[in-house]
């Protein structure tokens, strides 16, 4: 009877920790910037994203600061709309752009013709990103910018985090988006930025 005990115990506690493993634990921000600081560029002129991020975060939830090196998993995919009309957009279409990856690490997806997936770089505790984006057509574009959800530690992938990925310190043309959503003006944040290619 005892060995029966035991090993409901056993098999109990098995059963909570994988129940548990794999819950996000953190939520933080982080901030990326958009310049040159223009609403207008010309064809073939480069827009840079660029994440410079200490890899001491602050807890949403608890308002803690929290070490989170070494993630396996922290990037974002980006994917670009063209705003035509009111209540028209185009589907994403990166063909009409050329990317210039200069900090980072490129990930493959089938449908890369949406979106580009990329991994953050990691040096001297902080995270890095840079990239260019060089438009190849004439045309007003909504830029999105994804948050990184379930990001794990190489050395710990049972505790999860999710990070909010948010423009700061760049203008993000948001009266742009009334091309095709008149009367629609975004809030500053978030992770979406509008330009114009003339």
């Amino acid at each position: 009877m005892a060995v029966i005990v035991f090993m409901s115990m056993v098999l109990l506690s098995a059963q909570c920790r994988k129940n548990t493993c794999g819950q996000t634990i953190y939520n933080f921000k982080m901030a990326i910037k958009a310049y040159p600081d223009l609403d207008s560029i010309n064809i073939g002129d480069t827009i840079f994203l660029e994440i410079n991020q200490s890899s001491t975060f602050v807890d949403i939830g608890t308002n803690s600061q929290v070490s989170f090196t070494n993630a396996s998993n922290l990037g974002t995919a980006i994917g670009i709309g063209e705003l035509i009309s009111p209540n028209v957009v185009t589907q994403f279409d990166n063909n009409d752009f050329r990317y210039n990856l200069i900090n980072g690490i490129t990930i493959f997806r089938a449908d890369s013709n949406n979106y580009r997936e990329y991994l953050f770089a990691e040096s001297a505790q902080a995270y890095h990103f840079k990239l260019g984006i060089i438009p190849k057509k004439i045309g007003t574009f909504k830029l999105f910018v994804s948050n990184a959800a379930n990001v794990y530690r190489s050395n710990d992938q049972c505790t999860k985090a999710n990070f909010a990925i948010n423009f700061e310190n760049t203008n993000q043309h948001l009266y742009l988006n009334e091309v095709s959503f008149p009367g629609i003006i975004p809030p500053p944040g978030g992770g979406i930025y509008l330009f114009k290619v003339k």
